[in-house]
């Protein structure tokens, strides 16, 4: 056996194989455009540029269908750790709106104009007989003429707001979320996106995610390519 000629069969193989298949994968972006000679196409157009159209489309629809389905983004929002985080959320917030001074959101006229408006309606329904003896307007001007230092957790029911609130924001995250993005279109959104990319980009942007992928295959090549050799030296032989 000729150990040299078998090292040097082994070698070529294996290089011919790492080579070949390194060409292959950059002859899936490259080139960009075209090589022409006139009217003569000498080198087509690289794969995924060729059918960047096609592959958006095909990108789109993925997460429209498996990713960012209308089942998929009700798992996502209804799952306990999102739940968690949105009542965390919402227990701050509304704890801090219930605690503010209810003049921060109405001015002290109207504010007493409210209450008079209230006070007299229950005394004309429940109390008739004094309704002759009171109006609107006094209760309004003997209301402005008191200081009512109010927050509104003393008005309302924080623990009752907050069961209201969460219930129907939780239905609106269960049952509107998921057809708001499909009514958005995901799907034309990631395919104008990955349309958009410049084929350089896109080049880099898949060799990013198939870095260690596109490792293994040229190492395959190789491996591959050392195995024919090594046969190929005993048929030669």
């Amino acid at each position: 056996m000729n150990i040299e000629f078998l090292a040097i069969s082994i070698g070529v193989g294996a290089s011919i194989g790492y080579v070949t298949n390194y060409i292959a994968i950059k002859m899936l972006f490259r080139p960009y455009k075209p090589i022409k000679l006139g009217n003569i196409t000498i080198f087509p157009q690289g794969i995924i540029p060729k059918e960047k159209k096609a592959l958006a489309k095909k990108v789109g629809e993925v997460v429209r269908d498996y990713i960012l389905s209308e089942d998929e983004i009700k798992k996502i929002v209804t799952s306990k750790e999102v739940k968690e985080e949105i009542e965390n959320f919402l227990d701050k917030k509304i704890d801090n709106l219930l605690d503010k001074d209810i003049q921060e959101f109405l001015t002290k006229e109207e504010i007493a104009e409210k209450f008079a408006e209230v006070i007299e309606n229950v005394v004309k329904e429940k109390f008739s007989m004094f309704a002759s003896f009171i109006s609107k307007d006094m209760l309004k001007d003997l209301l402005l003429k008191l200081e009512m230092p109010l927050k509104i957790n003393q008005l309302v029911s924080p623990d009752k707001v907050k069961e209201i609130l969460k219930k129907e924001i939780f239905e609106f995250l269960e049952f509107e979320v998921p057809k708001i993005f499909l009514k958005a279109h995901i799907d034309k959104i990631v395919e104008e996106k990955v349309a958009s990319f410049d084929e350089k980009t896109l080049e880099e942007m898949l060799f990013t995610l198939m870095k260690k992928h596109f490792g293994f295959i040229n190492f395959a090549g190789a491996f591959l390519g050392g195995i024919i050799g090594f046969i190929q030296y005993f048929i030669i032989s």
